[in-house]
C-alpha cells in the first residue's frame, strides 16, 4: 500500500495554487500517471470526480469525492474502481502573499493483492515527484507568459 507525504513551497498566492489543484480537468497538464480528469457532479463544497490513470502497463478509472475547505484543503477518497482504499490531502499554507506551501498525503490500497504487488511500486515512484511535476508546470507556464 503505497503511502507517501511530501511538502514544497510553492511561489504562487494561496487562492491561485488552491485552483490550479481543484481543477481537475487540468491534471493531466502537470501529473504524469493523470490520464483524464473530470468533475462529474458538483453540490456546495462536495464534488464527484473520475480520473483515468495510466502508469506502463497499469490502467484503469476510478471515482472519488472531493471535499474542500476553500483556499485550506482539499480531501479525496475513493467511491468506486479498483481501490479498496484511496485517501488524499492537500493542506494549504499561506506564507506570505506570493508564497504557499502544500502539503501532500496520499496512501492507497487496491482490492486485489496481485494489482498490489504489481502496482505499489511504480505507485509510490509517480507518487513522490507529484508536488516536484507540479512545480515544474508552473515554472514552465510562468516562463511561457513572460
Amino acid at each position: 500500500m503505497p503511502s507517501i507525504k511530501d511538502s514544497r513551497i510553492f511561489d504562487l498566492p494561496q487562492a491561485e495554487i488552491y485552483a490550479l489543484l481543484m481543477d481537475m480537468e487540468n491534471f493531466p497538464a502537470y501529473v504524469p500517471y493523470i490520464r483524464k480528469g473530470r468533475i462529474v457532479e458538483k453540490r456546495g463544497n462536495v464534488s464527484i470526480g473520475e480520473l483515468t490513470v495510466g502508469i506502463r502497463t497499469l490502467h484503469f478509472t476510478y471515482r472519488c469525492e472531493v471535499t474542500e475547505t476553500p483556499y485550506e484543503r482539499i480531501t479525496i477518497r475513493e467511491l468506486s474502481g479498483p481501490f479498496k482504499s484511496l485517501r488524499c490531502e492537500m493542506l494549504f499554507e499561506a506564507l506570505d502573499k506570493n508564497r504557499t506551501r502544500v502539503t501532500y498525503s496520499f496512501a492507497s490500497q487496491f482490492h486485489s493483492r496481485l494489482m498490489n504487488k504489481i502496482a505499489d511500486p511504480v505507485f509510490s515512484v509517480q507518487l513522490k515527484s507529484t508536488l516536484r511535476d507540479l512545480d515544474r508546470f508552473i515554472r514552465s507556464r510562468n516562463r511561457s507568459r513572460k
